[in-house]
């Protein structure tokens, strides 16, 4: 940029290079001292905040680590009760090693003789136990047993009685207090902040370095505000710290542990101290910005006429562009203000019409629940900047059952945290309104709110805009957006949200349009299912059982989402050529001639020839034509052998198999479990793929466990 040679000779212009240099230099002074010290304060406050937190979701981890050892125990002494023997126990064990990977030492307390037996682990040191300790043991609860007979750290002991076992059996193990307090020594050293664990007033567990845990404690004793924190020397430098109780009382046997985490003041002074080294070269830096850019303004200002004509053209050609304001005291700056706000106006509508054009394409074209409102709220904050948003999904299946799907919305270009997901169970009182007031509703924090606000009004939010969304004229989600400080919403702002809600509206209408024709494609290809196993009261329900055991074993053997549907499809229609067979064939109660058998013989080709002209079911013919085939290349139709024979085909042809012999036959009865699975054990290599076989035991070994949690 070129500037006149006499710019400053004008009263006006040396009035404003002066003003602007004043303007940048006191404030600037004034902003650094008091950012300096405001900078210090909040780093020292949010420091504490901090480690009062961490402090309490440490204490909640350590607590969550001892149920979850306690779990293992029962299970480790449930296992000891069925086996008194450990060493005859094979369970016990995984690649020569208890069960657990979690204690250092386990061993069997017999109160009775006093004496311990090893079962595991090396030797641990093992606590003196008496009939008082172990008395509150009968209840069922563990103890949590810490021991500070050496020197340095405690040790901890979990004790539990063995149940069915005599009264004066109890299974003791040592915790490994690294897994217990989530640290490893070579990561500890490398972090700032330092843990400390106190069981009555003595440490338990510490790596804070040489003698500072004992200082640490004195410190404790001496301070009357723990809770909120506490400072504390070591040497030649001091830390910051902040602790949280453990009830353990709550669910052991045992003493109530304090811990502690502490962290240098160095440390956390260390953000201020880089604050204070680089403000001199950036105050230079600015003020040198702000000389150039006084004399860029002076320009701009004596010639105001030139710069409208320019920003004029640049609108014309599309470049909404917020514009330098001109500063003259007179008519042309109004002209500027108003001219500069009409092109922000404009900038404003045109990004807000290419979000919403963005949140339309992505959102209509998902069609799963979850996508849409993952879109939703990657994208909403471009459009409708909020503090905080909802959205509440009904479960079909009782209307009285929602989730909500909550985080909080960035500011525009801002990443927004993870979402949660969270089940709510909503009054009818409470949608009454949504269904009457379709368009929105606006509520604020002193009104009488619905129970299913209470998720965001209890994060400090004062006022909420909710915009129901209808699906077949039903109330199906609605959309919170929340805002801290209460404000009036624009009429742009409102119908902007009623826009999407209707866009969401339609991609859940979508989705559920979607999610119906699957149901209708699975329910017409079970009814052809059963039209087949119709033809005879033998088969009943046959292709359904086969369908299921083969997408089980599949999932065994690990397969694709997309194999399993296949498996799925294609066990239900394997038999689909048998409608070609005559039913006196189907219901001879005596053996078959070899004519007969060669029209069986034909089935798995004719199921191929009707599914042929259907292109979707295209990809399970294979599996439907090959599961009559022998791994040993003696089946039929082809005499396919091994790898040759499709996965699903080898998969399905165990299916079919199994659930043949076990079902009853116009020519025998079903065959015992114990008879079917010894017999495909046999075949195993011969007529079916070992590894399908395999899976088809581990299936059958958990199918009673699968159904109990069905």
């Amino acid at each position: 940029m070129v500037f006149p040679r006499t710019f400053l000779k004008s009263r006006f212009a040396r009035r404003v290079y002066i003003l602007f240099i004043l303007c940048a230099l006191v404030p600037m002074t004034i902003l650094a001292v008091i950012s300096y010290v405001q900078v210090n304060r909040v780093i020292m406050g949010n420091e504490l905040r901090g480690l009062q937190r961490n402090a309490f979701s440490q204490s909640m981890a350590v607590f969550d680590r001892l149920i979850f050892l306690d779990k293992e125990l029962e299970i480790i002494s449930s296992l000891l009760a069925r086996h008194p023997n450990p060493g005859g126990a094979p369970e016990l064990h995984r690649d020569g090693d208890l069960l657990s990977l979690h204690f250092l030492g386990l061993a069997i307390f017999d109160h009775g003789t006093g004496r311990y037996t090893m079962i595991s682990g090396a030797a641990p040191s093992l606590p003196d136990l008496s009939g008082q300790h172990l008395q509150p043991l009968s209840s069922g609860r563990s103890m949590v047993l810490t021991d500070h007979r050496d020197e340095g750290p405690g040790s901890v002991f979990l004790i539990r009685r063995i149940p069915g076992r005599s009264l004066s059996s109890y299974a003791i193990a040592q915790i490994d207090l690294k897994y217990l307090f989530g640290l490893h020594a070579e990561y500890a050293e490398e972090e700032s902040i330092r843990l400390t664990v106190l069981d009555e007033g003595k440490i338990l567990f510490t790596n804070l370095p040489g003698d500072h845990g004992g200082l640490l404690v004195r410190a404790m004793s001496d301070g009357d505000s723990l809770s909120r924190g506490f400072s504390w020397s070591a040497g030649s430098g001091t830390y910051l710290s902040s602790s949280a109780h453990i009830f353990l009382k709550s669910r052991f046997v045992g003493n109530m542990w304090k811990l502690v985490l502490s962290e240098p003041r160095e440390v956390i002074r260390a953000p201020g101290a880089m604050f204070r080294n680089i403000y001199v070269p950036v105050f230079l830096t600015a003020l040198l910005f702000v000389l150039f850019l006084s004399m860029r303004q002076i320009r701009k200002s004596l010639i105001p006429l030139e710069r409208l004509k320019e920003s004029t053209r640049m609108i014309s050609r599309g470049e909404l562009v917020s514009h330098e304001v001109v500063r003259s005291g007179d008519e042309f700056e109004e002209l500027s203000e108003s001219f500069n706000a009409m092109a922000i106006k404009l900038n404003q509508q045109f990004n807000t019409l290419r979000a919403m054009a963005g949140i339309d394409r992505a959102i209509l074209s998902l069609l799963d629940t979850d996508k849409i409102v993952e879109t939703f709220f990657s994208r909403i904050g471009d459009v409708l900047p909020s503090d905080a948003a909802g959205v509440y999904i009904c479960d079909s299946a009782e209307s009285s059952a929602w989730y909500l799907y909550i985080r909080g919305v960035s500011s525009r270009g801002g990443k927004p945290p993870e979402p949660a997901i969270i089940p709510l169970a909503i009054p009818e009182k409470d949608l009454e309104p949504l269904k009457r007031y379709r368009e929105y509703i606006v509520l604020r924090r002193e009104d009488e709110l619905p129970s299913y606000l209470h998720r965001l009004s209890s994060q400090d939010m004062a006022m909420f805009l909710v915009l129901p969304i209808m699906v077949k004229e039903g109330l199906f989600a609605f959309i919170v957006l929340a805002e801290r400080h209460a404000r009036e919403h624009s009429h742009d702002y409102i119908i902007h949200a009623r826009q999407i809600a209707d866009r969401m509206a339609a991609a859940f209408a979508n989705a559920s349009l979607i999610d119906e024709m699957n149901q209708l494609n699975w329910g017409t290809l079970t009814a052809l299912a059963r039209v087949v196993d119709a033809k005879s009261s033998w088969t009943a329900g046959h292709s359904e059982r086969v369908a299921d055991m083969a997408v089980r074993i599949g999932k065994v053997m690990g397969l694709s989402e997309k194999d399993l549907v296949t498996l799925n499809k294609a066990g239900l229609l394997h038999d689909i050529g048998k409608v070609r067979t005559p039913r006196s064939i189907l219901n001879k109660p005596g053996k078959l001639t070899e004519e007969e058998f060669d029209i069986i013989r034909k089935h798995p080709e004719d199921s191929s020839r009707i599914l042929e002209p259907i292109t979707p079911y295209r990809d399970i013919i294979p599996a439907v034509i090959q599961h009559h085939e022998r791994f040993d290349g003696k089946g039929y139709p082809y005499g396919l052998s091994g790898r040759g024979i499709s996965l699903c085909g080898r998969i399905l042809a165990v299916a079919d198999s199994f659930d043949a012999m076990v079902s009853d036959r116009p020519y025998r009865k079903g065959k015992s479990m114990d008879a079917v699975l010894r017999e495909i054990r046999e075949e195993a290599g011969k007529q079916f793929d070992p590894k399908v076989v395999d899976a088809l035991m581990q299936v059958v070994a958990h199918g009673g466990d699968e159904e109990e949690r069905a």
